[in-house]
């Protein structure tokens, strides 16, 4: 067996951070002798979440077994899964301009090849993008930063119905924000707004189209938000339970952001 050195790109200051959550955890948790310190856990879970090792190959890494490595990673996203910025946050962030921009994206996620992408018996498989995930609505400001993720769900979700679900539409309309978002959400109602609908065997006059371009050139920062998630290569392919999907995409929210204030100082 080969061993070589890589470096994280992470900074030491995030490492010490995320060290004094999970040595909180760990209190208030109780229990006996652990294989790895608080800080050593911590660089084990950014491994995870920058490099999407597998468990073994973590294990291997760190000297500790296959089932440690996956308590240890699980460990540290339910202690960071709950600092997610909720709803409400969201809002209060949406500054003296009162608008928010409205996006949801697929996170791929392994699937047995048995299940074939062109059927629709599989709930993650997701028509549209013809592949399983997960999909999650997320609300980011006009720059693009992302505010809040909402609850994974099985693929085949519809974003409008997600963001239903996740109270993001009825959210934005008692709070008067206006939300800029695609054609996936027309029929939002509220505040939401979406590109005019072409009408059926009609195309687009010419203000229709002004329209709609203006409209995209505002939503356009929204795609920098979640690309900037999606550089955490765990996002590359799921590969735990998706039942644990909605922590690991609030503890990757808190890093980002906790990464981006240490950033700006």
């Amino acid at each position: 067996m080969i061993t070589y050195r890589a470096t994280l790109d992470v900074p030491s200051d995030l490492v010490s951070w995320l060290e004094n959550q999970i040595a909180t955890r760990r209190g208030e948790a109780g229990g006996s002798w652990r294989a790895l310190t608080s800080w050593d856990q911590a660089i084990v879970l950014l491994v995870f979440l920058a490099k999407g090792d597998t468990f073994a190959q973590l294990g291997e890494h760190f000297g500790i077994g296959t089932e440690t490595a996956r308590r240890y990673v699980n460990e540290g996203i339910e202690a960071l899964a709950p600092l997610a910025p909720t709803l409400t946050d969201a809002l209060e962030a949406a500054g003296p301009e009162r608008r928010l921009l409205l996006d949801g994206t697929l996170i791929p996620a392994w699937r047995c090849g048995a299940l074939s992408t062109d059927t629709n018996d599989d709930p993650l498989c997701n028509s549209k993008h013809r592949e399983h995930g997960l999909t999650v609505q997320g609300l980011t400001d006009t720059s693009g930063e992302l505010l809040f993720l909402g609850e994974a769900r099985p693929g085949s979700t519809h974003d409008l119905t997600a963001a239903r679900a996740d109270g993001i539409i009825a959210a934005v309309a008692d709070a008067d924000i206006e939300t800029t978002a695609d054609a996936g959400y027309q029929g939002a109602g509220g505040t939401v707004r979406t590109p005019i609908k072409r009408p059926k065997g009609k195309g687009h006059n010419g203000w229709e189209k002004l329209a709609n371009t203006a409209l995209a050139k505002l939503r356009a920062p929204v795609e920098r938000g979640f690309a900037e998630l999606k550089r955490w290569r765990v996002l590359d392919t799921l590969r735990i339970s998706p039942n644990r999907i909605t922590n690991l995409l609030h503890a990757l929210l808190v890093i980002h952001r906790k990464r981006a204030s240490l950033a700006r100082g």
